[in-house]
């Protein structure tokens, strides 16, 4: 273990834990109602909308041509496509883009699920119903912000400001030695792990010493470490300054003793790619080296949050896209054996998000934005190897298109992709309808992603 790998954690800094509400989670001697297994929900998001209708592509005869007659200068030619056999034969047939081996590896393998046509939803909705106006669907479709929040918090109709990632770790914080690392995003906080009350806090992937100022060292580091010490820890009259002082103790201690557990826990052999600008694969291996330290850090419940950038292809989308199809792949492959090699692969259940596919007309050089979208779920927990829901026509003006340039209506809501997800995770119906307030409106037992 190299002293970066301590570093890695330390980007706690306070600015992402004042106002978190840390100082309302101690430190505990041991958890009480402690679980006795480990599991943790691992969240990517693919930030610009990713336009998996070129990742996952019917490939016989009547299926390739509608899609390449929807996709025009956008199709991927049929011969480069990855052929891939999925246990449930819907009539068609399938592959992955080309760029996308790693991730043929891992569905042939038993090891990755497609969830096909996924999307915010208010309620199931046909095409006459959206075209008719007769059923309601999410404010502001089509838009970035506020298709990410939709997607994030799932609270279309209860009007929470909270992100379901941070309602399910408030659910089992209680019950972990490190109650703040529960919830972790890394390199930047996110709306996901927000929740009243609780805490949302980012690591760096790799960040730096935020207390390398003070750390214990020889003569005058010392002397200044002590120094620094005796501000923190003693009493102050006002309560905004004791505060203060009561925030940055958790901290530092937090940053320390979870780096020193990281400084001795065995470095990974599993080689992850490179970044190519993206930062995902860094991400990724961080939560690896977190998931590593699950024992000696007393953590038996965690989700974690990571994220990669440059889906939003209104340009240059071939030119784009087999970069962008390639990075996330072989960091989903990577992670996915860091995992094995930790012997958490069954403990660990990762899955993509986005805030909505792309249009499947060509706006002459990519694409512009859509609505359903496939996802991918990976890990030995999941019933790999098999698409879910239902794969949409690709005509253009058809049963599923909304309009006529191929914005795709979903037929799985999100609280029906994630739903198998919770359940695994060990909540029961009540903590799901707190999770998941809209998962009334849907059939709950449509998709079982899990073994």
């Amino acid at each position: 273990m190299t002293s970066m790998k301590r570093r890695e954690f330390l980007k706690l800094g306070a600015a992402s834990l004042i106002g978190s509400g840390l100082v309302n989670f101690p430190r505990l001697s041991f958890a009480q109602n402690a679980l006795p297994d480990y599991k943790a929900l691992v969240c990517v998001f693919l930030h610009g909308g990713n336009d998996a209708f070129n990742l996952i592509v019917p490939t016989d005869s009547d299926g390739y041509a509608e899609y390449s007659n929807a996709r025009q200068n956008l199709s991927v030619e049929q011969s480069a496509l990855l052929p891939i056999s999925p246990l449930t034969n819907d009539g068609h047939t399938y592959g992955l883009h080309s760029a996308a081996s790693s991730l043929h590896e891992l569905f042939n393998n038993g090891k990755m699920a497609v969830m096909a046509n996924t999307g915010n939803l208010i309620q199931p909705i046909t095409r006459d119903e959206y075209r008719n106006k007769s059923v309601p669907v999410p404010t502001e479709l089509f838009s970035h912000n506020n298709q990410q929040d939709q997607w994030k918090t799932i609270n279309l109709t209860s009007g929470q400001n909270s992100g379901w990632g941070g309602r399910v770790a408030s659910i089992y914080a209680s019950q972990q030695t490190e109650p703040l690392l529960t919830g972790l995003s890394v390199n930047s906080r996110s709306l996901w792990l927000r929740n009243s009350g609780f805490l949302d806090l980012s690591v760096s992937a790799d960040g730096f010493d935020e207390y390398w100022f003070v750390k214990e060292g020889e003569g005058y580091e010392n002397k200044r470490r002590t120094a620094y010490l005796d501000n923190l820890y003693r009493e102050y009259a006002n309560q905004f300054e004791q505060e203060i002082a009561v925030t940055n103790q958790r901290t530092l201690e937090l940053v320390e003793s979870v780096g020193s557990v990281l400084q001795n826990t065995p470095p990974l052999n599993t080689v992850f790619p490179e970044d190519n600008g993206y930062g995902l694969s860094s991400q990724l291996r961080m939560v690896a080296n977190m998931i590593a330290a699950r024992d000696t850090l007393g953590m038996s419940r965690q989700v974690f949050f990571v994220e990669m950038g440059g889906f939003d292809t209104h340009d240059d989308h071939n030119q784009d896209q087999p970069n962008l199809f390639g990075t996330l792949a072989d960091s989903l492959k990577a992670f996915y054996y860091a995992l094995t090699e930790v012997g958490a692969a069954s403990d660990v259940t990762t899955f993509t998000a986005s805030e909505f596919g792309r249009t499947l007309t060509s706006n002459g050089d990519g694409t512009d934005h859509g609505w359903g979208n496939h996802q991918l779920v990976i890990g030995d927990a999941v019933r790999g190897g098999d698409i879910y829901g239902t794969m949409p026509s690709l005509e253009i003006g058809g049963v599923d298109d909304s309009g006529k340039r191929g914005r795709i209506i979903p037929t799985t809501s999100v609280e029906q992709y994630v739903h198998s997800m919770l359940n695994w995770y060990g909540l029961d119906n009540n903590q799901i309808q707190t999770v998941l307030p809209n998962h009334g409106a849907f059939d709950m037992h449509k998709i079982n992603l899990m073994i």
